[in-house]
């Protein structure tokens, strides 16, 4: 049995999966199980053998079928019209936020909607008239500024694309203390990265890392 990195919904994050298939690729597209039931997801990496003291995680039920498949792509073309529908009503309703993706559900009954914002955002009237348009159950969900450059990707002070968006499956602890054992200078220039936050590089150099 392996364990695996496995992308859920649209989240900037990964979570993993055990599974007894053990050839899976990254990219691959995989049925897994979920709280609130089967979902489809992109496996993130080549996995691992599970180690015997490890707890178990939820189960990938099986490479994604061609029906599964065709599904999937449908469920991405309605995805693009949802996102669009929502970024222009947004705009009519004159709401201060960033529509940044859409993701329906593996039976198409309900669609999250992932925006950023710098201030809270009274989107009630936005689902409504988005659930009137889509015919389907909505959930909108502020992401952070560490999910949105996740999301976007972009190129750090190094030169290279951000850890983050190249090949961090989750976000380091990193903290100030860090910095400063590193004798790293602590203006926010030089320690934070894109996203405004603590750079999640400062974990490298530490000694419990």
């Amino acid at each position: 049995m392996k364990t695996y990195h496995v992308r859920v919904f649209n989240e900037t994050q990964t979570t993993k999966f055990d599974s007894d298939i053990t050839d899976l690729k990254p990219n691959e597209y995989v049925i897994v199980e979920t709280a609130t039931g089967s979902e489809w997801g992109v496996v993130a990496d080549e996995g691992v053998d599970k180690k015997k003291h490890e707890p178990n995680h939820a189960q990938i039920f099986r490479r994604a079928t061609p029906k599964d498949q065709s599904q999937i792509n449908l469920l991405l073309k309605s995805a693009e019209f949802a996102k669009e529908k929502a970024t222009t009503m947004a705009e009519q309703l004159k709401l201060d936020m960033h529509v940044m993706s859409a993701h329906y559900t593996f039976d198409a009954s309900k669609v999250v909607i992932d925006f950023s914002a710098e201030q809270r955002v009274d989107f009630r009237e936005l689902v409504r008239n988005l659930a009137s348009a889509l015919h389907t159950r909505i959930e909108l969900h502020q992401i952070g500024a560490r999910d949105e450059v996740k999301a976007i990707g972009a190129l750090g002070p190094c030169g290279q694309e951000c850890c983050c968006k190249r090949f961090c499956h989750n976000y380091p602890d990193v903290s100030i203390k860090m910095a400063k054992q590193q004798n790293l200078s602590l203006t926010p220039e030089k320690i934070n990265g894109i996203c405004g936050r603590l750079k999640c590089c400062l974990s490298y150099e530490d000694s419990k890392c």
